[in-house]
């Protein structure tokens, strides 16, 4: 029998439920000195907005969590740390969720961040009519409301055994929403936040900088004068900037360029772990609604082939679709998909597509977003040209193909799109691509059972519960594909010697709470 929240979350229980999902560590020391030089980094994909209840990027996450202050954060090791967040607390049956913050914070433009804002923040972002393309992940919260100065209660839609990480994710960061309903979508350039840098410049699809917030008040105050992010795809242009001076870090390192960096006197490589998994989400309409058509995609791969001949081994084949870190508690894996040509030949066959009838696909793909994505897009398409279908690569900017994903399922001019996942919570990762009509589920995959897993996955917190639960839902999307699986990509940063302290997550979110650039050149 399944064993539900209230269950757990007695007031002696949730004690030990909060401390078990709570990793907490102290907060860094204020740092004494004055903020000093500027950190300069080129990425390969540019922000295409700040709001935090839009984005989806991990540069995106970076600048919210300069910008933004939260009530729980994630830390450099993955783990969920309180931040604002005093005190929390459930209710005996689970459905009201209780957060006393610290106060005497304010926003960059004057305002305090109080209980009423906190509150109407995250009515904003519980907001479906806003443009939250959170609203459905984050339905479970129901409705804020605000008591006192410092503490908001959550008036819960459904029990949630996950909610901690629900509050960690920079989706949660707390808005201005008076500033942002007079802004309009400027506020998505320059949010106005209660973090320790503010948003200088922004010109899209070149650069963007940040400056320390002087009304910031806190424990992770500005180091830096300024950083300044330059978007620049290419990427053997910005792996010149690093060679040159010109920048400090450049995210994705391609792997024929390591060498060549860590040959430099000023600079190398590092290769952290990363927990991002790509994969061609399907739009399952017309032929990929047949499960035989999905197969043929995903066995028609040479994936090893890819991985070493393009990606030069910065990536690992599929054995699921939640990537290493995930929750590892409650991540399966698989037998990675079998490359059989003939076989997905046979299954093309038996699905009705052939010379008279050849099976047409339009593959999205970004350029400069994940490692050689253009020319793993190319890739792609030709194997499958191989196997008789009619396959075209279309490469797009990276604002291009964030915005085809908001097309509603039935007006996309696509059949596949590129895209990686990396959230550090398994009911994050699942709920939000696999639950029938949330928005980040880009495939309009519906399965009753999977629904139902879900919010049993939410209503308990006894983990060998959770694990039944989640692997079962796990093996239903491997079985089903409505993904075409690709592999779990590495990331490989090059950083100036010039830099101390930078900290970069497994889902590629640079943190910036203690680093310093020497000024001495």
């Amino acid at each position: 029998m399944t064993r539900i929240l209230p269950s757990l979350l007695s007031r002696s229980g949730l004690r030990s439920v909060t401390a078990s999902l709570l990793m907490a560590t102290a907060l860094p020391l204020a740092a004494l000195a004055a903020p000093e030089g500027e950190l300069r980094i080129a990425v390969g994909a540019d922000a295409t907005t700040f709001h935090p209840h839009v984005n989806s990027l991990p540069v995106g996450n970076a600048v919210d969590g300069l910008v933004f202050q939260q009530l729980f954060r994630i830390d450099g090791d993955n783990k969920v740390v309180p931040a604002l967040a005093k005190e929390w607390d459930w209710s005996e049956d689970g459905m009201t969720f209780t957060v006393t913050f610290e106060t005497g914070h304010k926003f960059s433009n004057g305002k305090p961040l109080d209980a009423e804002a906190v509150a109407a923040s995250f009515n904003q972002l519980l907001d479906p009519d806003s443009g939250s393309i959170f609203a459905g992940l984050y339905s479970s919260l129901g409705e804020a409301e605000a008591q006192g100065e410092d503490t908001v209660v959550f008036h819960m839609a459904e029990k949630n055994g996950h909610v901690l990480m629900l509050l960690a994710n920079t989706a949660a960061s707390i808005i201005d929403t008076e500033a942002n309903a007079e802004m309009g979508a400027e506020y998505g350039f320059y949010p106005v936040g209660s973090g320790p840098y503010m948003v200088d410049e922004f010109i899209g699809g070149e650069r963007f900088s940040l400056v320390p917030n002087p009304d910031y008040e806190g424990p992770r105050p500005a180091t830096l004068e300024k950083i300044t992010f330059m978007a620049v795809p290419e990427d053997g242009s910005r792996m010149a900037l690093l060679e040159t001076g010109e920048v400090d870090i450049v995210d994705r390192v391609p792997a024929e360029s390591i060498d060549t960096i860590n040959a430099l006197d000023n600079a190398e490589v590092i290769l952290p772990d990363s927990m991002f998994s790509i994969s061609m989400e399907m739009v399952l309409n017309g032929p990929l609604e047949d499960k035989r058509v999905r197969e043929a995609l995903n066995i028609s791969l040479d994936r090893d082939g890819m991985v070493q001949g393009i990606l030069g081994g910065l990536g690992t084949p599929s054995e699921g679709q939640v990537g290493p870190g995930t929750e590892d508690a409650l991540r399966v894996t698989f037998e990675p998909k079998p490359y059989d040509v003939e076989r997905a030949k046979a299954l093309l066959e038996e699905a009705g597509y052939g010379p008279g009838n050849k099976l047409e696909l339009t593959v999205n793909c970004p350029n400069g977003r994940y490692i050689k994505d253009a020319q793993v897009c190319q890739a792609l398409v030709g194997q499958w040209q191989a196997i008789g279908i009619d396959a075209q690569a279309r490469v797009l900017d990276l604002p291009s193909w964030s915005a085809a994903h908001r097309v509603p399922l039935e007006e996309r001019t696509y059949d596949m799109s590129m895209i990686g996942r990396a959230t550090a919570g398994i009911d994050f990762t699942l709920y939000r691509l696999f639950h029938t009509g949330v928005s980040a589920n880009t495939t309009g995959f519906s399965d009753e059972r999977v629904d139902s897993l879900l919010a049993e996955g939410r209503a308990t917190t006894d983990i060998d519960e959770q694990k039944e639960i989640y692997a079962e839902v796990q093996k239903i999307i491997w079985d089903e594909m409505p993904f075409v699986f690709l592999w779990y990509q590495k990331q490989a940063i090059g950083i100036s010697d010039k830099v101390e302290g930078f900290t970069i997550r497994p889902d590629e979110t640079m943190l910036f709470d203690d680093v310093h650039v020497s000024v001495d050149g």
